[in-house]
């Protein structure tokens, strides 16, 4: 037998002995493919045209390469060739099934808790030997509005009397004069308290947690309202609550941008107001500063600046200080523009660009004191914080390498009643046309005073009167955008 005969018939019989290897290989990329494209239409994106063009192209690939797999060949180069093509695939599959997997988990933690929960906690001095709730048997407490129903659900584990005060600052001042022997008060008491009161955290202890669970009063949405995603016009209000840990726990809302949206012309207007605007508390009939609704629920948020603005809001996205901290970390840092010199927070922020991580972004978006025009100043720092994180995560290498991680660490930090499948037709819309978007940014203006509020009883607080011209612009700019 000659030399080349030989030497192709052993090539035909390693070909022979390697095509289970092949077809093995073959199934493997079968199976990756279709975890790939059951990913992409589980999580319901891309338009119906996209998705066709999407599964054809897929049908075609999958087709020439399990054949150019699985086929017999002369010499093994072209089932080498069709390998390292799957392996290509195979591998920019993985990759964007993981991205895939992780924001169809990200959107999920959204919107499984829409719930509320508020904490009570009865708090002592640091000096006294009370050191758990069984201690204060047969005392009186002071509180300052807290729900009959709650106190009820105290009295329950402990005999106890509850003496209502006038004021929430003097309930707190007592404590510390040792005019009572413990206060029972809300977790969003308790912050403002350590607020207003000079080392009152430090003086203090929380001797018991009593949680309860606000029903009912996130459903805002208004099904017969006409601005409503499925109508392409409608408002979002996006509340920044300044509170740690869990996103249902409700806070005062330190952050409050209206966002109102026309897919139809494109253009998205974010109507800035000061936390400590004076506002009248929808449910309550009484004056207060505008952080102090979230107090009482989300709901009871939007539905005081439903009045203020005379507008429908049907969703809302919370966010709180976590949110804002973990998001940066993840990104490293960002550079944020500060239009003044300043010191907060043990932090110093000089005029211009700034690195800063997540706790130097939070300082810088919460300070208002260093600054004469205070809450005006404060909502400007909180757009130059979102610009600066919006300018880092659009960077390409970001979202390439920390896509997931950015998700990952967000988890749990946002809560909104949108539908998934009101995100989806939104996302789908936009692929579809590929517009760009106009964004324009109202700040509703005021005047600094002091004033009572309901949330503090007679203790007077600094508050922002409204502006009323600015009011009304604001008005005029959210109907103008919603086609009024």
């Amino acid at each position: 037998m000659s030399k080349g005969r030989r030497m192709s018939n052993e090539g035909q019989t390693e070909n022979k002995k390697s095509k289970p290897i092949f077809i093995i290989l073959a199934l493997v990329y079968l199976v990756i493919t279709i975890i790939f494209c059951v990913s992409i239409i589980r999580m319901d994106m891309l338009p119906g045209k996209y998705l066709t063009i999407f599964i054809i192209i897929e049908v075609i690939l999958t087709l020439l390469v399990l054949i150019g797999l699985a086929k017999k060949h002369k010499t093994l180069k072209l089932n080498i060739l069709c390998l390292i093509l799957a392996i290509i695939l195979s591998s920019g599959y993985i990759y964007a099934t993981n991205y895939i997997n992780a924001t169809i988990n990200f959107l999920g933690t959204m919107f499984t808790n829409v719930s509320e929960t508020e904490e009570y906690y009865v708090v002592v001095r640091n000096d006294n030997n009370y050191n758990e709730l069984g201690d204060l048997a047969g005392e009186e407490l002071s509180a300052f509005r807290i729900e009959e129903n709650i106190i009820t659900e105290l009295k329950e584990q402990i005999n106890i009397e509850i003496q209502d005060d006038n004021s929430l600052i003097k309930v707190g001042s007592d404590l510390i004069d040792n005019a009572t022997e413990g206060i029972f008060v809300s977790s969003s008491q308790y912050s403002i308290l350590t607020e207003e009161i000079d080392d009152f955290e430090t003086n203090t202890k929380i001797i018991y947690t009593l949680k309860h669970e606000i029903k009912s009063k996130v459903d805002i949405e208004d099904e017969n309202s006409k601005y409503t995603i499925d109508n392409g016009i409608f408002n979002v209000y996006i509340s920044g609550i300044d509170t740690s840990g869990s996103i249902s726990n409700v806070a005062r809302s330190d952050a409050n941008i209206l966002a109102t949206i026309n897919t139809k012309t494109h253009e998205v207007l974010l109507t800035s107001i000061p936390r400590d605007y004076y506002v009248t508390l929808y449910s309550k009939g009484a004056k207060d500063k505008l952080t102090h609704s979230g107090i009482y629920g989300i709901n009871e948020t939007v539905s005081t600046v439903e009045e203020l603005l005379d507008t429908d809001i049907n969703y809302y996205i919370r966010v709180n200080f976590t949110t804002l901290i973990k998001l940066v970390d993840t990104l490293g840092g960002v550079d944020v523009y500060s239009e003044y010199d300043f010191s907060t927070g043990g932090y110093h922020f000089n005029k211009g660009y700034n690195h800063v991580n997540g706790a130097q972004a939070l300082a810088f978006s919460r300070e208002r004191y260093s600054f004469g025009s205070g809450d005006n100043q404060r909502i400007k720092n909180q757009q130059h914080v979102i610009e600066a994180v919006i300018n880092k995560v659009l960077n390409s290498t970001t979202i390439l390498t920390k896509y997931t991680s950015i998700l990952e660490s967000l988890e749990g930090s946002f809560q909104t009643n949108i539908e998934q499948n009101d995100i989806s037709d939104l996302v789908k819309e936009q692929l579809d046309n590929m517009e760009s978007w106009t964004i324009d940014n109202y700040s509703l203006t005021g005047t600094g005073s002091s004033s009572a509020t309901y949330s503090m009883g007679s203790q007077k607080l600094y508050v922002m009167l409204p502006n009323e011209s600015s009011v009304e612009e604001a008005k005029n700019n959210i109907q103008e955008l919603l086609g009024e």
